[in-house]
């Protein structure tokens, strides 16, 4: 465990909680891996765990019936996937490794019970779980208005 402890601490997403947090949330936490085209998750599917992405590259991709999927965006080390983990919803979007990922896996159940004992924690956890939405929606306007063209 201390080990992950380590590894929790130095993610961007994780690196200013207080320390005691940080151990809070180790028991909710494991060391994860994909493989080139595995999913992270699937549109369709309940989203159950927090992903905090250490290496390698995810596409979050917009399924099309009939056609290729289309990519609204490449993630990768110190992104999060997975941000909609607060509401008990279905994925809406495929995430799927461009190649060797590894990441930290947050149980959201585990995840939910830690913010529910400790408000601070889940004060702290709701806010950069916002700012990364946020953050994804600006960038898909952006995406949308063409821009970059």
């Amino acid at each position: 465990m201390d080990d992950l402890e380590r590894i929790l601490k130095t993610h961007p997403f994780i690196a200013d909680l207080m320390p005691a947090h940080v151990r809070f949330l180790v028991g909710c936490a494991k060391n994860v891996r994909f493989r080139p085209g595995e999913y992270l998750m699937r549109e369709g599917d309940r989203e159950d765990t927090l992903y905090l992405i250490r290496q390698g590259t995810v596409t979050i991709e917009m399924p099309r019936p009939g056609a290729e999927p289309s990519c609204l965006e490449t993630v990768g080390p110190g992104d999060v996937l997975g941000v909609s983990c607060l509401t008990p919803r279905a994925a809406h979007l495929d995430c799927r490794a461009r190649e060797n990922v590894v990441a930290i896996g947050i149980d959201n159940a585990c995840l939910h019970r830690k913010m529910d004992e400790d408000p601070r924690l889940g004060y702290a956890i709701s806010m950069r779980l916002l700012e990364r939405t946020y953050d994804r929606l600006a960038r898909a306007r952006l995406q949308h208005l063409d821009v970059y063209r």
